[in-house]
Parts: structure tokens; sequence; C-alpha cells
């Protein structure tokens, strides 16, 4: 009895930290996969594939037949573990060297290991050798970037991946992104830890060596044929790699070479009529859900949590609709938390809402909490349905409110007639009353604000204009949070959003002095991390102003996205505020 009990209390609790375990933190499951630098060889080349596990320690290891191969080298293995934001992941990785014999289509099948007490396996694949081009390749074939998306249709909403790829015959050192698109039309975010391992590959015969350079996650906003202008590129090309530098103290030689990617166009197609119930998401998605009690009284309130996980925008997810009983009074959702994370070079959500509701009336009732979501792959709408919750509610105690006489107090308001009618002599009205020593002492006081008026223009003439903009920067940001809100009560989402961001962009413009001309996010972000107002702080700015952007593009009305953003500005400019003043 004692186990069932303390069962029922931290059952819930368990439920709730494993529906909130993010998707791309699960980091307790083995993995063991094979990869390979090329997939593509030219005969007589070499390539490497590598074995890695992933989260476990391993054991018995056994690597494929490499028959169709000449095994130059191996197995090298190595050991490696890393810590991020406090989560400790290890690596263990077995790689072979190996050398095309001939032409042809060959398999690599699955290497084995035991790791946590599995045979864990990886997945075989297919590597293609190829007669290579005769001759020397070109000077204007020997390096270039593309710009390449992870497809050509896609969904409004859906995300999807943009990678500038360089490809190159030649060593370059370094290389530095000097103009990049505007991804009008876009929503667009860096992807933090891209695939940067280099790969080979061959185009019209001739094999270059490739690597990913920056990775985006780009969602449509909008449908129809939209364009990702060209970037450019700045590449630093060794020019005398392979051979012995005349120079013992320099060095290689660099030349700095600018290329140039290709205009893309990407095919976004409208979204299918929506079912009743969908609430904005565009991806891949799974739900958890928490009832804080299942048994209350009509004095309690009623608290559930929704967790949404998944690879969509999660600023188009408003929260969903969940059907309460008719009896209950529900409230309008609220987020709690929103986080963005990575997995497999994808960005993936988590949003976690709560919903509150007061029951009115005894009885039973059940909850099934759903969310409906637009599936790009299969190209339909899902609805996940969580547990269904099934609810007690018990009659309670509330004491009625006392009714209010409006005639109480009635014979308080009515006083009995004064009989002692004697008589005063009346003193002058005007001499020694408050209006005539007002009158005395307003002309000192108006000569004495003058004097102080007249030296608060002679010390501000002597304040640089730069520093006079820094102290009235958090007035003029005020005023026009003030004037936010007016169009948040009118829900003139245009209005609001612009005002909202000339109050951020202003004042971050006039108190660290940054000139409009150098207001790039980049730079706003660099000035803003020197306050040492902490990153999360940092990142809200920048996300602030970025929804304000996305809302005047594309327009944006939702009543409680707009309350948060207005919430979200108050408090990041208090705490710069306060930053700058201590």
């Amino acid at each position: 009895m004692k186990y069932t009990r303390m069962l029922k209390i931290i059952g819930p609790l368990l439920l709730l930290i494993g529906a909130m375990a993010p998707v791309w933190a699960q980091s307790s499951t083995p993995v063991f996969e094979a990869y390979a630098d090329a997939r593509q060889i030219l005969s007589g080349q070499y390539f490497e594939v590598t074995f890695t596990l992933k989260n476990a320690e391993g054991r018995s290891f056994s690597p494929p037949s490499f028959n169709e191969f000449i095994v130059a080298s191996g197995p090298a293995r190595g050991v490696s573990t890393t810590i991020i934001n406090g989560k400790v992941s290890k690596e263990m990785t077995y790689t072979y060297t190996l050398q095309a014999r001939e032409v042809g289509k060959f398999m690599i099948g699955s290497a084995t290991i035991e790791a946590s007490g599995k045979s864990l396996r990886t997945q075989a694949f297919q590597v293609e050798v190829l007669k290579g081009k005769s001759g020397e390749v070109a000077v204007d074939q020997q390096y270039f970037v593309r710009a390449e998306l992870s497809t050509q249709n896609a969904w409004v909403g859906q995300q999807v991946k943009l990678d500038y790829k360089l490809y190159t015959t030649v060593e370059i050192q370094n290389y530095n992104i000097t103009q990049e698109a505007d991804y009008v039309g876009f929503y667009a975010e860096d992807i933090q830890r891209p695939d940067a391992r280099r790969q080979r590959e061959i185009i019209d015969g001739v094999q270059y060596v490739t690597k990913v350079l920056k990775s985006m996650a780009i969602y449509p906003q909008q449908a129809g044929l939209l364009a990702i202008d060209p970037a450019v590129i700045q590449l630093g090309v060794v020019l005398n790699s392979g051979r012995r530098s005349s120079n013992f103290f320099f060095g290689n030689e660099i030349r700095r070479v600018p290329v140039q990617t290709e205009r893309m166009e990407l095919n976004v197609q409208p979204l299918p009529e929506a079912p009743e119930g969908f609430s904005g998401a565009v991806g891949n998605f799974r739900i958890g859900s928490d009832l804080e009690r299942n048994q209350v009284t009509t004095d309690d309130a009623l608290k559930l949590r929704l967790v949404i996980e998944g690879n969509g925008d999660l600023k188009r997810i408003q929260p969903p609709k969940i059907n309460f009983p008719e009896s209950f009074v529900t409230y309008e959702p609220k987020v709690q938390e929103q986080d963005i994370g990575e997995a497999n070079t994808t960005r993936m959500g988590r949003k976690i809402i709560d919903y509150v509701s007061l029951p009115k009336e005894a009885g039973r009732y059940r909850i099934t909490p759903k969310f409906t979501y637009f599936n790009p792959d299969s190209s339909r709408y899902i609805t996940l349905r969580n547990t269904s919750y099934d609810i007690t509610v018990r009659q309670g105690t509330a004491i009625k409110a006392p009714i209010i006489d409006d005639n109480a107090g009635l014979q308080e308001d009515i006083h009995g007639l004064k009989m002692d009618l004697t008589l005063a002599k009346k003193r002058p009205f005007f001499l020694g009353s408050i209006v005539f020593w007002i009158l005395m002492i307003l002309p000192v006081l108006a000569l004495l604000a003058a004097v102080f008026y007249r030296k608060k223009l002679q010390e501000l003439a002597n304040i640089d204009p730069a520093v006079l903009k820094s102290q009235r920067a958090k007035q003029i940001a005020m005023s026009r949070l003030e004037q936010g809100a007016t169009f948040l009560k009118s829900n003139d989402s245009r209005a609001f959003y612009d005002e909202i961001s000339k109050a951020m962009l202003g004042y971050v413009s006039d108190k660290l002095k940054i000139p409009k001309s150098e207001m790039t996010k980049s730079n706003m972000q660099s000035k803003l991390e020197q306050l040492e107002i902490g990153t999360d702080k940092v990142d809200r700015f920048i996300e602030i102003v970025r929804n304000c952007e996305i809302a005047l593009f594309a327009g944006k009305d939702h009543q409680e996205a707009m309350q948060q953003t207005y919430d979200n500005a108050l408090e990041v400019l208090a705490a710069i505020e306060k930053q700058v003043a201590d």
C-alpha cells in the first residue's frame, strides 16, 4: 500500500520529465553508424570509411568484408569525449583507408559491435568507382561554391536546409562570406553545428574535395516561386601547395579569390485547407502532456501542461485548443517555455504550454489533449492524441459573496438639523487666504525656475550630442513602448510591431552609440554581449527584432504573440538599462 501511494505521487512527475526531454538531447541511446568520405571515387584513388559508436563503450568490433577494395591501412581506433552545456558524450571510431580496384558499383557491408548489452549493426551502403578524366583540371574549375537546397519544392512553413558548399581540387586555407542573401520571403536561422566533414565528390570526371561552409534553416513564409540571391565568398587559395616554400618565415603564399553562388529558386506551395484544430505547425512533431491532479473540488484550479516537440517553426505554432467540459471556466493558455536545439544538422524545437481551468460543477469528466500538424513528407494533416485524463470533481465549500444593501449607511449620510445658529463676524475673503499666499510666492518660484532652466540649457550646450542621445534613450524607448501598448489594445498589429521595432533598435543605437549605418544584427549582438547581460537576454533581443521584421513583412496579428513580444521587450530593455546604469 505504501509503495502504491508513492507510485501515484511520483508517477505523473516521471511522465512529465519524460515528455519534456527534448528530442535532440536523447544522448543516452547508443548509436552505431558508418560514414564514408566519398560515395563516388576514381579508379586507383583512396578513400576512408569510419565506423562510429556514440554514447556507449563498445567491444567485439567486427568490420565488414572489403574484398572489392585494397585495405591500405586500418583500423585506426580513436576515442573522444566532449562536454556541451554540462552533457558528456563519448565516441569510439574505427577508420579504414581503402583503394578502389576497378570501375563499378560495390557494396560495403555492415559492421557489428557489442554495446550496452546489445549487438549493434551499421547500415550497408554503396560506393561507385568511376574512370577519371584525363588531363589537368582547368583553372576556372579548380574551385567553386554552390548553394544547395535540401528540396526544390516545399510547403509554407516547412523547414528547408540551405548549404553553402565548397568544391575544390586545390588547398583552401580559409574563407570569408562577404555578401549573403536577404532571404526575402523566408524566416532564416543559422545551423550552429553543420556537418563540416570533408567528402569527395566527382563532377564531370573530376574528383573534388567538398565541405559545407555554412548551413541555414529557412522557412518560407508565403507561397510562390521564392528566390535566394547569390552569396559572395572570399576564398584563401594556397598557390604553392605541395612545394617547399621559398620563404622560411612566411610559408605558403595565399591569394584571396572571390567566388559567387548561383541564384536559387524554391517552389513553395500553400497548405491545403486546414481541419479544425490546426494551430500552424508544419513539420514532424510529437507531444506529451501532464495533468497536475485528477481529483479536485469546485474550489480548485485544474492545470494541464502540453509539450510539443518537432522540427517546425515554433513561432508559427499557436497553443492548440483543449476541449474542456462546458461547466469548466477556462483561461487563455500561456507559453511557459520555448527551446531551440539541433539534431543531425536539423533545427529542433520544444514548446511548453500551460492550460488553467476552474470546474464549476461536481461530476466525472474526461479530457483528451490533441494536436494537429501538417506533415510535408506525407502531404497531409496528422492529429496526435495524448493520454486521456479521467477527472473527478467534488463539490467544494465556497462561501457565497455577501449581499450589498444599497440603503446601508443611509442614516449616516443624513444628519439632524443644527438648532444653534450663533452668528460670527465674517472675515475678508482674499486677505490672508490660500490664494493670497500663492500669489505672493509664485513670482519667487518663477524667478528660481528661470535661473535653473538657463543653467540647464548651458549644461546641455556643452554635452556631446551622442552622450545626450544616450541619456535620453530610455525615455524615448519607453515613449514608443507606450505607443505600442496603445496599438496592442486596438489590435493594430502592423503599427504595434513597427513601434516595438523602432523602440528596440532606437534604444540600442542611442544607448550604445552605434551609428545608423552600422546597425547590423551581428554588430548589435556583439555590442550587447560586451555588456555581459547574459546570452539569453541577447538572444531574446535579436529574436524580438526578427519577430518584428517577420510580422511587418508577412503579417502577424495574434493577440497573445503581440502581448508576449511587448512583455519581452520591456524585460530585455530593463535588463540592458540596469547593466548600463551599474
